[in-house]
Parts: structure tokens; sequence; C-alpha cells
């Protein structure tokens, strides 16, 4: 029994996390695979390999690519040639085996992938002189592969017949010496695959590996207690079998030629003075490793010494799930003392959880079980009378189960939607949608976040103007009794007069009664005789005048009701001919612009048909009653552009530059200054939303609103500034180098903007710092490691400990998603959570961090989790610790 020699072998990993195919969904988690196994074939603990020797190809790589590296490999390996794929698996219609690649499509297997037949003839052909060719699949349908071998392939010679494709006889379900063939020749080869050839294989919610490959990975970084020095890959292949058996899960499937898989060793990692000092003895059954008994000791005790009794259980039911593949007896012991303590616990949904964490830990030991205790669960969250609670009951419970029991989980989202829209108070429904649609469970489910954003974003609107509406409709007493004197006059015009002055009143304090008001004053100048001209023509100049100041905060409630009035009054005006014609319809087109400039918020379309409106309105005199207008339009016009942005960004700018070419006409420098200030802004809102859709049309926008900026008295970047880091954060992933620019240049002018302003806009910059870091870090998890330290460097800069506190709190989530790719970047999340000025905050994302790095590195993992301050944190972060240590 001899280590294969790693000068004389190689290997070729490969992990697709994402794919371009809406029916194929992304799978981080092989990415995560292919490197971790890659590091650890290069441990010395296990094989060794030199670090040239192992080569890891990604999302971006092409059938070409694969296959020029596995050929390299092949040609340059004497002793053991090592090939891993993660991703999705195809087949064809002919049952023919296709390794997906970025761009494959599930309807047509043959284009975007990679046959594995082609891989397969490239193996046997370029490693002729190979020792050992082990192939591992972990996608669906990867037992189609077995075809590779043969049963009875004894020699050398006769394996280029033995590599054809054939039957899948030889897929075992447990290896034995009659399936191998004979010992006369160790060459050989083997084909590791995660399911049988009509299986798919699992890749659990939140695991950071596929189930099949994140088993081989435990196997290999724990080593085997029982065994010598050395596990055969047979052996492990053997331990994660019988753990993915005992969890109903596809079973693994191995197919080999002359015992190939016998003769393929890797170092125990287990402790030495617990290993069988015989190397011939075979490999016993899976047992725990004595570091997972160490740790989960460890992870128990803290449990333990918690005071709070749900936290105590709560930790204790997670030690049970992390030991069930290896120890059922004690996850039977935990799971019972759990239990029995739920039945002190009061809180029904605190008690619903425990049962659904122990629910999860029994599905592999006692299935009927555990869906009893998740059912019982469920029923005691659906009992909660107070809607607050049973939200919260339902919302925890679904994440509880999630993992075990995904179908459940989202019927469970759908009962937590149904009691967001029970819930009365809107301002309380908004906010229960909001955080339904931030849940991960609707991370694969993008429509119905979105539907929820939608809605909340409706219900908050709706229950604004429904507050509004109330509020305006009050009514004045002193306004009423004043009307009713103004009607008892028989001299019409001096009605309308009152009715005018009274609605000028009440305008901003009872904005409908106004309206009201100003309606009955219009049917009263139409009842004005035709021979009372002059009264008639007076009463009309006072409507209208009144009209541009009595409307504007009725417009937001009731504009159909405004519009009607304005377009009755000016139809009467158009009427009743007269030398004040002119001035009257100005003022009905000043009314139309109020209108529009109220109406921008909620309809911009409909506004920009007002503004038109007010402006085909003609003849317009000369003097200050036209520069009123002129004025009121530029004013709607940037307004409208600004809620516009987000719609029609390019129409937005054409208004705002309609507006500035108005106001620049006008004789009034402050007017000017108003207007670019505010089309400066619609030009860097456009930038914003343009950023997307066309980067360099937006970098122009930005680049005439900076230069806008820059002209105005008081330079006033901020908006721009802003608006840049927004732009960063809408292309994070998307775009990485025109994020970075946009960032830059958001930084550029957040050094002259004043404190105040600057330290929004640095606030901004790392949220897009961390979200373009969120969006890189599974295919370039060391790019994603730049971002959070940039972010980390903008972070240093603002002042205030609150804000601080939640920026680090976010970019310890990007750390803890890096660390769990690239262990090495442990120690910096270390130093950046200890800066954290809240300890609470501080112990959480220590927790986080250390459950990130326990798969890769246990011990690391151990040393920051003694460093934690909180209790419930620190035994979490154990239990976590006992896991990875199976």
């Amino acid at each position: 029994m001899a280590l294969p020699d790693p000068h004389t072998s190689r290997a070729v990993l490969v992990g697709i996390a994402d794919y371009t195919h809406a029916d194929l969904v992304a799978m981080p988690a092989a990415a995560r695979g292919a490197d971790h196994l890659a590091r650890l074939l290069r441990e010395p603990s296990i094989w060794g390999l030199p670090h040239e020797y192992v080569t890891v190809l990604g999302t971006d790589t092409t059938q070409e690519r694969i296959l020029t590296a596995v050929r390299d490999a092949a040609l340059a390996t004497e002793d053991t040639l090592v090939v891993y794929f993660a991703g999705h698996g195809l087949r064809d219609p002919g049952e023919r085996l296709h390794l997906a690649l970025v761009d494959a499509d599930p309807d047509y297997p043959q284009i975007g992938t990679l046959p594995y037949r082609q891989l397969r003839d490239l193996i046997r052909q370029a490693g002729h002189r190979a020792k050992h060719r082990v192939t591992v699949l972990d996608c669906c349908y990867s037992g189609i592969a077995g075809g590779m071998s043969h049963p009875t392939a004894p020699t050398r010679d006769e394996l280029a017949t033995a590599l054809d494709e054939r039957a899948h006889a030889n897929a075992t379900d447990g290896v034995d010496e009659g399936r191998h063939g004979s010992d006369e020749d160790d060459h050989g080869d083997c084909v590791l695959t995660s399911a049988p050839p009509q299986s798919r294989s699992f890749v659990r919610a939140g695991a950071p590996f596929p189930e099949f490959t994140g088993e081989l990975i435990a196997t290999l970084e724990a080593g085997i207690i029982g065994v010598g020095p050395m596990i055969s890959l047979e052996g492990a292949w053997l331990r994660v079998r019988d753990r993915m058996r005992g969890r109903d899960s596809p079973e693994p499937q191995l197919f080999a030629q002359n015992n190939a898989t016998r003769h393929i060793h890797f170092l125990n990692r287990a402790p030495r003075e617990r290993r069988e000092q015989s190397a011939a003895a075979p490999d016993p059954a899976p047992g725990a490793s004595a570091a997972h008994l160490e740790a989960r000791a460890a992870a128990e005790r803290a449990a333990r010494a918690l005071p709070d009794v749900y936290y105590s259980m709560s930790v204790l039911a997670d030690i049970a799930a992390a030991t069930v593949t290896v120890d059922p007896d004690k996850t039977r012991q935990l799971t019972d003392e759990v239990l029995r303590a739920s039945h002190g616990v009061t809180n029904p949904d605190q008690r619903a959880r425990l049962l659904a964490q122990v629910a999860t830990s029994l599905v592999g030991l006692d299935s009927p079980r555990g869906r009893d205790l998740v059912d019982e669960a469920q029923a005691a969250v659906l009992a909660i009378g107070e809607p607050d609670a049973r939200f919260e009951g339902l919302y925890n419970l679904a994440h509880t189960v999630a993992a075990a029991d995904r179908d459940r989980a989202t019927w469970l989202l759908e009962k937590v939607e149904e009691c967001a829209h029970s819930v009365p108070d809107a301002r309380d429904k908004v906010m229960r949608l909001q955080v339904l649609s931030n849940s991960s469970l609707l991370d694969d489910l993008p429509a119905w976040r979105q539907r929820l954003r939608d809605e909340a974003d409706h219900v908050e609107s709706a229950a604004e103007q429904s507050k509004l509406f109330d509020e305006y409709s009050r009514e004045s007493t002193e306004g009423s009794r004043r009307a009713s004197e103004a009607r008892a006059n028989p001299d019409s015009r001096w009605t309308v007069v009152e009715l005018v002055k009274i609605a000028r009143d009440l305008d901003q304090s009872h904005p409908h009664q106004a309206v009201e008001l100003l309606e009955e004053a219009e049917r009263t100048v139409r009842k004005i005789g035709v021979r009372e001209r002059e009264e008639r023509e007076e009463a009309l100049s006072e409507l209208t005048g009144a009209l541009p100041f009595c409307v504007s905060w009725a417009a937001r409630t009731i504009p159909n009701r405004v519009f009607d009035l304005v377009t009755k009054v000016r139809h009467t005006v158009n009427d009743h001919a007269s030398h004040a014609q002119r001035d009257q319809l100005t003022d009905v087109a000043r009314t139309l612009a109020v209108t529009a400039n109220e109406l921008a918020k909620t309809d911009p379309r409909r506004a920009v048909d007002l503004i038109r409106e007010a402006q085909a309105i003609t003849p317009q005199p000369p003097g200050k009653t036209r520069q009123l207008l002129h004025k009121k339009v530029a004013e709607a016009l940037t307004k409208i552009g600004a809620e516009l942005t987000p719609i029609d960004a390019e129409q937005a700018v054409a208004l705002a530059h309609e507006a500035r070419k108005i106001a620049a006409a006008q004789d009034d420098t402050l007017h000017r200054v108003h207007t670019d200030s505010a089309a400066m802004r619609v030009l860097a809102l456009a930038g914003q939303h343009l950023a997307r859709a066309d980067t360099n049309r937006s970098a122009e926008l930005f680049r005439e609103a900076e230069s806008l900026a820059r002209r105005l008295p008081k330079q006033e970047l901020w908006p721009v500034a802003q608006a840049l880091a927004m732009a960063g954060k809408s292309i994070a992933g998307t775009n990485p180098d025109q994020m970075d620019t946009f960032v830059q240049q958001s930084e550029r002018l957040a050094r002259d903007l004043p404190e105040k302003d600057r330290q929004h806009c640095l606030q901004s910059i790392a949220d897009a710092l961390i979200k373009t870091g969120h969006a890189l870090v599974d295919r370039d998890p060391d790019h994603a490691a730049l971002y959070a330290r940039e972010a980390e460097r903008i972070v240093r800069q603002i002042s205030s400990d609150r804000d601080r506190n939640f920026l680090l709190y976010k970019i310890m989530g990007l750390q803890a998603e890096v660390v769990t790719r690239r262990p090495a970047y442990a120690d910096r999340a270390k130093q950046v959570a200890e800066r954290m000025p809240d300890d609470g905050f501080k112990a959480f994302t220590l927790q986080n961090l250390a459950i990130a790095l326990a798969p890769a590195d246990s011990g690391h993992a151990e040393r920051i989790a003694q460093d934690i301050t909180d209790d419930r944190c620190r035994a979490r972060a154990l239990a976590s610790i006992a896991k990875a240590r199976l």
C-alpha cells in the first residue's frame, strides 16, 4: 500500500457556478467544491500534489480549455490522473451524458456542453502512460458514465476495449471482489459518480458544497478512525455512500477496473493514536472522528452553560444535526432531551422552532417521526392568535425546515404572505412584506420577490394617499359659515369674490373644501347675465387669478376633480371674450402647470401631457404674468423629469434641457440658477438609471451633470456624487470595471462636499462596493475580497458609530462568503470584526466567520470561536465546528 507519487500525478478540477439559461439554476456550491478539493489534494497531510500540478477551471471556462487542460495533465501523468467535474448534467435522447457549461441549453444538450464520451476518450488516449485514471462526476445523471469501465478488464493491454461505451451493468451499490475482477494488474480506471444513471444530484439549500462533494471533502479532511495511516479511495467512497444512504439521497456509484479504487490511497488525517496499527486492516463502517468528538463535547458544554432554556436547547439541536451521520445514538439522545425541554418553552414560536430543528435532525434516522414533529411545529405556529407572533413563527419555521423539506418551506412562505396581508395597519403590512421579500429562500424565486416589493410599494403609496385624503377632506366650520353668508348676498359678483377669498384662506388647511368653493364660484360666474358684462369679467378674473394658488394641495389627492374644474373655467373664459381674456387664459395655463407639478410623483406621464396643454394655451401676454407662467412650467418640467428617470431616462433628460432653455430666456438670474440645479439633479438621476442599459450614455450624462454642478454658485456636487455611487451599485456584478469608474468619480466628488453630505455619499459608496463583492464572490473570490477591503477603507472615514457599525456588519457578511471559498482571508476578516464598536454585532459576525471557516479549517475556526464573548454565539460556532469535523 503506497501513496500515489505526487510528482508524477496530476489533477484537473472543473466547477461551474452559473448558467445563462433560465432553466439552469446557479450552482455556486459547485465552484466552491472544486476549489476546496483542489486545496485538499495539495495538502501534504492528504496527498501533497504540487500547486502547479493541480488545475482548477471555473464558470468562464470552455470545452476547448477543459479538454486542453485534461490533455496536458494526462500526457504528464505516470502515476494517478484525477479529473473532477461539478455542475449540471444533461442527457440527450440517446441517454448520453453531457456536462453542462455556462451556455448550456437543457432543451438541446449538444449545445454549450462537454460530451462525457469526448472527455472519456481524451483521458484514455492522452493518459495512456498513467497507472490510474480517476474521474469524479458530481452532476445529475452522472451514473451514465459507468459505461466507461468494464468489470472484467484484467490487463492494461485490454484497456482500450474496456473503455468503449457499454451498458451500465457495472454500477455498484457495494464493492466486492467479483465486481472488480482479479488483482492480476494494479493498473486501472475508475469513475465515481454522485447519482445513478436516472437520478438527479442534490445541492441542499444553504450547503457550501454539492452533497456528494461535501461528503468526500469531509471524509478527506477528518480522516477515518479505526484504519491505518492511509485511506483507500474505495474506503472513502464507502463512507460517502453510507452517509448519503442515511439521508435518502441519490446513491453514489462506483465503476472500477482491476480493483483500482483499492490501490489508490490518501493519507488518513484521523488522530494517529486512534488508528489501528495494521495497515492491511479493511476500512470499517463510518464513525465519528476524535476531532469531531472533541469539538462536539466543547459545543455541548457551551450549550448547557447558557441560562436561557430555549437558546440552550436550540444549540443542542444544532449539535444533534451535526452528529447524525456518524453517531445516530447521540443524535437520538440529544433530540429526546430537546423535545422534553420544549414542553416547558411557553413561547409558541420558539417551541415550534425547536420541534422543527429536531425534525431536521431526524430526517435520516426516523423520517415518519421527523415529519410528525414538523407537523406539530406547524400546527403550533398556525394556532398563534397574535398576528405579529404568527408571522414571525411561520417565517422562522420556513427557514428552519428549508434544508430538509423545501416544498414545505415554500408552502410556509405562502402562509407568511397571507399573514402579512391580513395585518390591518398599512405600515405594519409594508414592513412584513419587505421582510418577506428579503428572505434568502426567495433567492431562486426573483419574480415572487419582486412582486412582494411592488406590493409593499403599492400599499405604502396607497396608505399615504389615504391618510392625505382624510386629512385634506376635513371641513372648516368657520369657512362653511363664511360661505353661507356669501351665498346669501344677491350680488353674484360679490358672492364669487367672497367664495374665492375663502378658498384662498383654506387652500392649505382644508384643500378639498377650497376646491368645492372654487367649483361653486365657477358655477356662479356662469349664472351672471350677459348684460352684466363688467361684473362677470371681474368675477371671472378673480376666479382665474386664484386658481394657481388654491389647487396645488388638492391636486395631490383629487387631481381629476381639479382638472375638471380647470377645464370648465377654461371653457368659461373662451365663451366670454373680453380684454382680460389673455390674462385669464394665462392663469389657466399656470394652474395646469401647478397641477402637473403635483402629479409628477404619482403620474409623471400625465403630468407631461398637462404641461404640453399649458404650453399650447395662446395667446400669452408679455410681461410679468407670462414670466410667472414660464417659471411654473420650467419648475414642473424638472420635477417631472426627476420622477420620470426610472421610467424613461431619455425623456427626462429632454425635459431637463427644455427647462434650462426656458429659464435661460428669462431675465431672472435666481430662477436660472434654481432651474440649472434642478436640471443637474435630473441628469445625474438619468445617468444612474441608464448605468445598467447603456454605460457610455450614463457616463456622458454624469459628465454633463458634474460640469453643470461646478458652474453653480455653491457647486452642488452632492446629487452627482450620490447618483454615481448608486449607479455603481446598480451595475454591481454585471460591469465591475465601469462600477469602479463610477465609484472612483463619486469618491473624488465627495472630497469637495460639506461633511454631512460627504458622510451620506461615503455610505452609498461602501454599499456599492459590498454589493459588487457579493456579485463576484462565486466566480472570483479574490476580487471580491479586494472589494471588501475597499469598502472597509471607505467605512473607516465614516464618523457615526452607528453607521460604521452597520456597514462593518455588511462587510463581514461579504468576508464570510469570501472565507468560505478562500480560508486564507480569515485573519483579515477577524480584524474587521474586532473593529466593530458594538459588542453584540462583533460577537454575531465572529460567529458567522467561524461557521464559514469551519469546513475548511476547523482549528482556526475554533480559535475564533474561543474569542467570542457572547455565550450564545460561541456555542453556535462550536456546534458548526463539530459538524465540520465529522
